[in-house]
C-alpha cells in the first residue's frame, strides 16, 4: 500500500499546491493502512469500511472525525480506479451506508469573561498583539503567523485599518482592524527587532513564527491564567460577538473568509439575537409569585475543586451490555447474539452520558419485539421473518392498549435493527421497513396552568426558605427546567464550563439528536446559580448539579419533583411537564414559533407545536389586532394577560372582545 499512498500523495500535491490536503489525507490514510495491516488493497470491501467504522466510534471519535477520514478513503479509492489500466478496482465506501449521523455542533466560542482572564496574564507585546487579532478580526492562526508588514495599509486616526489576509485555499481577503486592536499592532511594531524578514511577527531568533509556536504559547498563558481555550475559539469568539450584534451572515461570512454560508453559520448558531429577545419579551410577561425569590447575594464564587473530571470518559460497550443481557435470556441463543452486535454497534455513536439508558431502552425494546414475534409468529431463522408479521405484532399491541406513539418507537427501533442487518447482507426482507404504526391523535401538551404553576412555585419555595445548601440546590435545578425548558438528559449532562453566567447564556451539548444549543438565561436563574456554584460541594466531576460529591443519578430530580407536586395537588408531575409549560407560556405571549424551535431544541417545527398549545383566545385575540390594523377598529383589550388566559376554559370563554 505504500506505493500507492506515494502516488496519492504526489497527485494531491499536484492538485491542492500551497494547502494543507495531502498532510490531512495522507495523515488518515496512514491511520487506516494500520487497521488494514496486511490485507491487500484489492480485497477491501463494503464490509472492511464497516468494521473500521465501528472501530473508530469505539474509540470515542467524533462523527465530523469519521467522515472525515471516510472521506480520504473513498478519495483515495477513486484516485485508484482512475489511474487503473483495468476496471476490477472498485469503491468500497458507500456513503448511506457508512457515513455518521453528525449532530448540530455549536461554535466553540468562549465567554468575554474568559478573553478578559487570558488578556489580563499577557504582557508580551507580540503575543498580545496576535491573540488581538485573532479575537478583534478573526484570523486563523495560520494567517497569523504568514501575516506579512506589507499587509498593513496605512489609514488616519479614528479609522478602521485595512488589514490584506491571506487565508485557507490560498484566498485573500480584507479584514478591519479596530483602533484598539491596531494600538496593539503598533506596540509590536515598535518593539520588533531590526530584520529582513518581512515577517509582521518573528521569534527571538529574528525567524517566522511556527503554528505550533503560537499554539503552544496560548496554552502556557492559559494555564497561567487558569482558563482553557484554542486559538481557532477566539476566531469562533470573533464570530459570536458580531452575529450578536446582528451583523448580516453574507458580511460576516467575507470577514471570516468563508465561501460557503453554511460554514459560517455555524460560527454563530449560538448566537441569535432574534431568539434572546424574544425569549426575554415573552418573559417579563411572567406575574412573580405572592413571595418572590430572595437570595442573599453571595461572596465571590470560589472555583470549584475538580479531580480527574472527564466528562468525555465512555464506559465499556461490552460492560453496558452485560447489565442488560438478562432482558434476552429467555431468546434464541442465535437471535441473543444478533441482538448484541447490533447494540453493540449503536452504542459507539451514542454519547458517553446517555450511552446507559439508551442501552437499556434499545435492547429492552428489541428484546420486547423479538420475544412476541419468536412466541407467536414462530420466528425460528432470522431470514424467515415476513411483513405480515411484524404487521401482526402492531395490532396485537394496538389490542392491548398501547399508545400509537409507544408504538412508533418500537417500530423505529426494530427498523434500526433491521436496517442493519440488510447492510451487511444477512436479510433481503427489506417491505418489513415499511410497516407503520397507526396514527396518532391530536393531544394537547401537559401543561401547567399559569395559577398550578405558582402554586407549585409557592410549594418549592416554602419548602427551601432555609436557604441552606440543600435548599438552593433543590431551587436551583427547578428554575433551570422552569426557565429554560430543557429536558432531564440534558439537565443532568450540564457542567461547570456551559454556564456563562456574566453573558446570561447557558450551553446545552449534545442534546437530543447530538445536537447543541444556547439558552438565555434570566436575571433570577443567574442569581440562583451564583448562590448555587458559591455553595457546591467539592466533587470529582465537573457536572453542574452534584450530590454527595457525584454526578446525579438519573431518578434523584423525578423523585424530588414528584414529591412537590404531590403538595400542589399536581399529579402527575415530570420534568417534561415544565419543558410543556414554558413552551406554552412563551408561545402565548407572543414568541414566534420559529424562534421558540430553536429555543426548544427541536429539528421539526411541527414538533414545536405538540409541545406549545396556542390557545383559542390567543388567536381570537391575534386575529382581532390583525384586523383591527385592517379595518381601522380600535381593540381595546389586546393583548390578554397570560395568568388569565391560561386559566379560561377552551370553549365557552367568559372573556370577551371587541368585535371585527
Amino acid at each position: 500500500m505504500k506505493k500507492e499512498l506515494s502516488q496519492f500523495k504526489g497527485y494531491l500535491e499536484r492538485r491542492y499546491p500551497r494547502r494543507s490536503t495531502s498532510k490531512h489525507y495522507t495523515s488518515d490514510l496512514a491511520i487506516f493502512a494500520e487497521f488494514l495491516g496486511e490485507t491487500p488493497l484489492r480485497t477491501v470491501t463494503a464490509k472492511t469500511i464497516d468494521q473500521f467504522v465501528q472501530v473508530q466510534s469505539a474509540q470515542g471519535l467524533k462523527a465530523r472525525t469519521i467522515n472525515r477520514r471516510l472521506s480520504a478513503i473513498s478519495s483515495f479509492f477513486e484516485f485508484l480506479i482512475s489511474e487503473a489500466e483495468e476496471e476490477s478496482w472498485r469503491n468500497p465506501v458507500h456513503w448511506k451506508r457508512h457515513s455518521v449521523r453528525q449532530g448540530r455542533r455549536l461554535p466553540r466560542d468562549v465567554s468575554d469573561a474568559t478573553v478578559e482572564q487570558l488578556f489580563r496574564v499577557i504582557t508580551d507585546r507580540r503575543d498580545r498583539a496576535m491573540f488581538t487579532l485573532m479575537v478583534s478580526a478573526g484570523l486563523r492562526v495560520g494567517e497569523v503567523v504568514n501575516l506579512q508588514l506589507s499587509a498593513i495599509q496605512e489609514s488616519t486616526p479614528q479609522l478602521f485599518t485595512r488589514l490584506r489576509v491571506c487565508g485557507k485555499g490560498d484566498k485573500e481577503r480584507i479584514v478591519w482592524l479596530t483602533v484598539e486592536a491596531m494600538q496593539q499592532v503598533q506596540c509590536w511594531l515598535q518593539a520588533r527587532p531590526p530584520s529582513a524578514s518581512s515577517y509582521l511577527f518573528l521569534n527571538q531568533h529574528g525567524r517566522p513564527l511556527s503554528v505550533a509556536g503560537v499554539q503552544f504559547r496560548l496554552q502556557q498563558y492559559c494555564a497561567e491564567a487558569g482558563v482553557k481555550l484554542s486559538c481557532h475559539q477566539l476566531r469562533h469568539t470573533f464570530a459570536r460577538r458580531l452575529a450578536e450584534q446582528a451583523m448580516p451572515i453574507d458580511s460576516l461570512a467575507k470577514l471570516l473568509g468563508h465561501e460557503n454560508l453554511q460554514t459560517t453559520q455555524g460560527y454563530i448558531d449560538g448566537a441569535d439575537p432574534t431568539v434572546r429577545t424574544d425569549f426575554f419579551r415573552a418573559m417579563a410577561h411572567l406575574v412573580p409569585v405572592a413571595h418572590p425569590l430572595v437570595i442573599a447575594q453571595p461572596e465571590p464564587a470560589v472555583e470549584p475543586e475538580l479531580t480527574n473530571a472527564n466528562p468525555d470518559e465512555r464506559l465499556d460497550p461490552d460492560i453496558l451490555l452485560d447489565k442488560v443481557q438478562h432482558l434476552a435470556a429467555d431468546l434464541p441463543a442465535w437471535l441473543q447474539i444478533e441482538l448484541r452486535q447490533h447494540t453493540l454497534r449503536r452504542i459507539s455513536r451514542w454519547q458517553p452520558h446517555r450511552a446507559a439508558t439508551q442501552t437499556h431502552m434499545h435492547f429492552g425494546v428489541l428484546c420486547r419485539v423479538c420475544r412476541w414475534l419468536v412466541a407467536h409468529r414462530h420466528w425460528q431463522h432470522l431470514a424467515h421473518l415476513q411483513r405480515t408479521d411484524l404487521v401482526a405484532y402492531v395490532d396485537a399491541r394496538l389490542s392491548e392498549g398501547l399508545q400509537p406513539r409507544s408504538i412508533g418507537t418500537e417500530l423505529t427501533i426494530f427498523r434500526m435493527f433491521w436496517r442493519d442487518l440488510l447492510s451487511q447482507e444477512r436479510v433481503t426482507h427489506s417491505l418489513l421497513l415499511q410497516v407503520k404504526a397507526p396514527t396518532a391523535g391530536d393531544h394537547l401538551p401537559r401543561f401547567l396552568t399559569m395559577s398550578e404553576f405558582q402554586r407549585l412555585e409557592q410549594v418549592i419555595l416554602t419548602e427551601t426558605a432555609a436557604h441552606q445548601p440543600p435548599d438552593i440546590f433543590n431551587r436551583t435545578w427547578f428554575y433551570l427546567l422552569a426557565h429554560t425548558g430543557i429536558r432531564l438528559s440534558e439537565l443532568l449532562n450540564l457542567r461547570l464550563t456551559d454556564c456563562d453566567l456574566q453573558g446570561n447564556r447557558l450551553r446545552i451539548q449534545a442534546g437530543k439528536g447530538d445536537r447543541d444549543r444556547v439558552l438565555p438565561l434570566t436575571d433570577q436563574l443567574v442569581a440562583l446559580l451564583q448562590a448555587y456554584v458559591s455553595v457546591r460541594e467539592p466533587a470529582a466531576t465537573d457536572h453542574l448539579l452534584t450530590y454527595k460529591g457525584a454526578a446525579l443519578k438519573a431518578q434523584l430530580i423525578p423523585d424530588r419533583l414528584e414529591r412537590f407536586g404531590q403538595k400542589a395537588h399536581l399529579q402527575p408531575l415530570t420534568p417534561h411537564r415544565l419543558r410543556h409549560t414554558l413552551a406554552t407560556f412563551l408561545v402565548n405571549q407572543g414568541m414566534p414559533i420559529v424562534s421558540l424551535q430553536k429555543f426548544l431544541g427541536h429539528q421539526d417545527i411541527n414538533k414545536t407545536l405538540i409541545y406549545a398549545r396556542v390557545h383559542n383566545e390567543t388567536v381570537q385575540q391575534q386575529f382581532a389586532s390583525a384586523m383591527a390594523n385592517i379595518e381601522g377598529i380600535a381593540i381595546t383589550n389586546w393583548p390578554l394577560h397570560w395568568a388569565n388566559m391560561l386559566d379560561l376554559p377552551y370553549a365557552n370563554s367568559a372573556t370577551t372582545s371587541n368585535s371585527v
